[in-house]
């Protein structure tokens, strides 16, 4: 599907896809300024590139957006990769001193009437939320039109507030959607996150040298990978396991993460590379041969998708993954397994992988996790609705 551009009508024969697109352009040049609401957590930082994809693509066709990115009395000098005057950047307002009950009390107030006050700067701006919003924020609020969970499904009951004042619920894997649809039914759909991945993303023109005794054959991990939620334990027995062949790592961590890396500096087949810029990361895609997604079970994430799945795609590298929710929505699609011996089957079959199957897989991800093809479905759903 063309991403940079829609046809006029009448110049040439646009496809199914340009047709939709337009209406869904359409769609949210009638409801503008489109206002998203992240409360729970800011997304607006250098490594927010999969929330600002929605907005960015939306400035792109001239509509105007507000983006208000956590709570916080503070001003915060927000970081932005890109700008435009038509995007309005800044952080949901709230009271200092939120350990006092009395300020707590009163901050769902001031946030109600802030939105409130955004709402009226349209017919009927859209109102999104993102992650989730305070029940008593929610309760105040005239409306809301769509609610995307995220990384932690149980932040908002499938029942409670926020579900059902949303006209529409987006989920990003099949556990989650399977969550909400006992209670939302008819509003509940997945739609895995909506990512970048147009060749200007990244830098292809990098090189990374790997040091000098280092296996040439390497699997491993490109991405932040936290301690509650990355089998570190597991990876480690790759590492043991396979001598010959070269691990990597590289990417953002915590505490515990840094002690665990700490402690394989004697293995000389591992090896860590602190986080890069997203335009660097090709150089070291290209070094693996396969991507482990070794995830562990972590509430906090049960409502994520694996983003890196697309990417190692991208670079044509396979890809493996343990059985937790988060991968839920690749059963059946990729080795999804439990037993750390069936994983090391699996990963020595996959450096054989058809290229040709890569590729089908990357058309079909690139296209159903595109920023377009996320505000078509949820155009098109709420058009359904009559809203």
């Amino acid at each position: 599907m063309p991403t940079s551009s829609v046809k006029d009508p009448g110049y040439g024969q646009e496809s199914e896809l340009e047709v939709r697109l337009r209406s869904a352009v359409q769609f949210f040049q009638q409801r503008a300024p489109v206002i998203f609401v992240s409360h729970h957590y800011e997304y607006w930082d250098q490594h927010g590139f999969v929330q600002q994809s929605l907005a960015k693509e939306l400035v792109k066709w001239g509509i105007p957006v507000e983006w208000y990115d956590g709570a916080h009395w503070k001003k915060k000098n927000i970081v932005k990769n890109w700008d435009s005057s038509l995007l309005k950047v800044s952080k949901l307002p709230c009271l200092p001193l939120r350990r006092f009950p009395w300020v707590e009390s009163i901050n769902p107030l001031v946030q109600s009437q802030f939105i409130q006050t955004q709402l009226k700067k349209g017919e009927k701006p859209l109102l999104w939320i993102q992650s989730g919003l305070d029940e008593r924020v929610v309760e105040r609020l005239p409306y809301v039109d769509v609610f995307s969970v995220f990384d932690d499904p149980y932040l908002h009951a499938p029942n409670g507030n926020l579900s059902s004042l949303a006209q529409l619920i987006v989920t990003q894997n099949s556990f989650t959607l399977e969550l909400f649809q006992k209670h939302q039914k008819s509003k509940a759909i997945y739609l895995p996150p909506p990512v970048e991945m147009e060749p200007p993303s990244f830098d292809d023109q990098t090189e990374y040298l790997l040091p000098e005794s280092f296996p040439k054959r390497t699997m491993g991990y490109i991405g932040s990978f936290f301690s509650d939620g990355f089998d570190l334990i597991l990876f480690e027995n790759f590492i043991r396991s396979f001598p010959d062949w070269g691990f990597i790592l590289c990417g953002r961590t915590d505490a515990l993460g840094l002690a665990k890396i700490q402690s394989w500096k004697s293995y000389k087949n591992f090896l860590y590379v602190p986080w890069v810029p997203r335009k660097k990361v090709g150089a070291l895609w290209r070094k693996l041969k396969v991507n482990l997604m070794l995830y562990r079970p972590a509430s906090v994430s049960d409502g994520a998708f694996p983003v890196k799945f697309l990417e190692a795609l991208y670079y044509r590298v396979p890809s493996l993954t343990t059985q937790v929710p988060k991968t839920s929505s690749l059963e059946g699609i990729i080795p999804r397994l439990t037993f750390p011996d069936q994983l090391k089957i699996e990963a020595i079959k996959l450096v054989n992988f058809s290229s040709g199957s890569l590729d089908n897989l990357y058309q079909k991800f690139s296209l159903n996790m595109s920023p377009q093809w996320h505000l078509i479905q949820v155009a098109e759903r709420l058009q359904q609705k009559g809203i």
